[in-house]
């Protein structure tokens, strides 16, 4: 049975149907006629070397509906940058692209002018390759519509984009904000940080603080944690964001703040996604998933408790780790129900170890709390912000695209 759930608070668009794609894409081509569409794609240069990249760029370039790509890329020398640039132009087969090099000295010194506006922090997060391509969209009076996904998607299908273009785009849905969502499920289940860290951590938060709209905001959403998002670009370039992995919490978040329930909504992108999974480290925060996890636990707690006084953060933290603990133990339980009736693979050591590993996470980030105060290191100001703030930094950012 397809589900068609309305959550009480967030317009939810469910996969109910598959239309026809040649339909729809001349549809979208009338729709967008005069709202051009951008792709933003995030990337490491690594990404160049592994089966994904190529086969979005290869599909992306036969769909008529999409004006131009942004390729905000990091992680690359000068050589490795050129080598990159070459393989994604051929990639995209003639698809107007655009090619951000965010390691390269002319973004540097973008990123040292944020740094010297107090916009300081970690310069090379997928966040801040999303700012730069938000920034550099901006700065060239990009007028339309954004669409934003991982470059690690293994099974792509631009109907991914149909989905995550056609709620902005439509005259009669008119929403600013689109977020996708999708199953993250193979032979087990994926998306540890999504089940075991985030949907138990809102509930602690919940019965720490009661139901504080923001709270309900975010419980709303049914994979928060989802790469793959589209808006108006006017809108998504007023959002201040982190540069590292509190990215997508930090833009649902802003949506809350800056837009109506009727101007957002979640969309079912209706298949399963394969992506390149993320290896767990127990106890240890500076790689893989617990870094991730480290990094979206900082950001949402930072989000909710911003208001408060850093001795009372504090004290809610603890006492929210005390609810974490408890909750995280429920839903794995809740988790493991689910792979016995689908028949997948269930690991529960595996399972337990996440959670030990996201609660070591969270005691670190209250003992940093103590130390440094509750803050989330490289957050940025919003790119339509910092353009009109710092003069002469949108002629640098296009300046320095390839």
């Amino acid at each position: 049975m397809a589900d068609f759930y309305q959550h009480a608070r967030l317009p939810t668009l469910h996969h109910l149907a598959t239309p026809d794609s040649t339909v729809r894409e001349a549809e979208l081509v009338e729709l967008t006629r005069d709202r051009p569409v951008a792709l933003l794609l995030p990337a490491l240069q690594a990404e160049t070397g592994r089966p994904a990249l190529p086969a979005i760029l290869r599909q992306v370039a036969e769909v008529p509906y999409i004006s131009q790509i942004v390729l905000s890329m990091n992680g690359m020398d000068e050589a490795q940058m050129h080598s990159a640039l070459r393989q994604c132009a051929e990639w995209a087969a003639g698809k107007p692209l655009t090619f951000l090099w965010n390691d390269g000295p002319a973004l540097q010194a973008v990123n040292q002018r944020l740094t010297q506006a107090g916009w300081g922090g970690n310069h090379s997060g997928k966040g801040a390759n999303i700012w730069m391509g938000l920034a550099y969209l901006k700065a060239r009076q990009h007028r339309g519509i954004v669409i934003s996904h991982d470059t690690d998607i293994l099974n792509y299908s631009p109907g991914l984009l149909a989905k995550l273009c056609y709620p902005v785009a439509h005259p009669r849905m008119a929403y600013r904000f689109a977020k996708g969502y999708y199953s993250r499920v193979a032979d087990r289940l994926y998306g540890r940080v999504t089940r075991l860290l985030i949907f138990p951590l809102i509930q602690a938060f919940q019965e720490v603080l009661g139901p504080l709209p923001l709270l309900e905001h975010l419980e709303s959403f049914r994979y928060p944690l989802s790469g793959e998002f589209a808006g108006d670009c006017d809108t998504i370039t007023a959002f201040s964001i982190p540069s590292a992995w509190g990215l997508e919490i930090a833009m649902l978040c802003e949506a809350h703040r800056q837009l109506r329930v009727v101007e957002m909504c979640q969309v079912d992108l209706g298949f399963h996604f394969e992506h390149r999974h993320r290896q767990l480290n127990a106890g240890t925060l500076e790689h893989g998933l617990v870094a991730a996890a480290a990094d979206v636990a900082r950001c949402l707690s930072f989000q909710v408790l911003r208001e408060s006084q850093e001795r009372a953060a504090e004290s809610l933290l603890r006492l929210v780790l005390e609810r974490y603990r408890v909750r995280a133990a429920e839903w794995m339980n809740r988790y493991e129900h689910v792979a016995l009736l689908n028949g997948l693979q269930y690991n529960r050591s595996e399972e337990a170890l996440a959670v030990t590993a996201f609660t070591e996470a969270l005691q670190a980030l209250i003992a940093s709390a103590v130390t440094d105060g509750l803050r989330v290191t490289g957050m940025r100001p919003a790119p339509a912000r910092a353009l009109e703030d710092m003069e002469g930094m949108g002629e640098q950012i296009l300046a320095a695209a390839l």
